[in-house]
């Protein structure tokens, strides 16, 4: 079967949503803003740009989603001690608070996710991955390029 391999992907990461929204049952964050809270808690200070590359998602929507948390009291952006014309992205307390549920989850599901592996597999597993996760960064950025100079 062609390209069972992206599908089975595909499929684990709709599992992780399905298993997170079950996990975490009381949060008004749909996954990928829990996503972008897990990022800014471990990474207090961050740029928006720094989050756009962890989430792979294009700076409009990471902006908007962050407006979005910025509402619901997750997250405060304030200017960058660094640069003045960028800001950087804190938790609140409430993201804080957050966090612990969302780390347990994400932490279950990858216990659970390699239980039958054995840590040779499981290296493999991280170094497959990792390919893989650098070539589709490469193929999106190539074709932002292209997008823009289309224009």
């Amino acid at each position: 079967m062609q390209h069972t391999e992206l599908g089975n992907l595909l499929r684990i990461s709709r599992c992780f949503d399905i298993f997170r929204r079950q996990r975490i049952k009381d949060s008004d964050l749909h996954p990928g803003l829990q996503l972008l809270v897990s990022h800014v808690c471990r990474n207090p200070g961050c740029s928006q740009e720094f989050l756009v590359e962890k989430v792979c998602l294009d700076k409009t929507t990471v902006a908007h989603h962050l407006a979005r948390l910025e509402e619901k009291g997750y997250i405060e952006r304030r200017i960058s001690p660094e640069d003045a014309r960028a800001r950087a992205v804190f938790p609140t307390q409430k993201a804080l608070d957050m966090y612990p549920e969302l780390h347990e989850a994400y932490t279950v599901f990858y216990d659970n996710l390699l239980k039958d592996l054995s840590e040779e597999d499981r290296s493999e597993v991280t170094r497959l991955s990792e390919i893989l996760y650098q070539n589709a960064l490469r193929l999106v950025k190539e074709n932002r390029s292209k997008d823009r100079s289309d224009r």
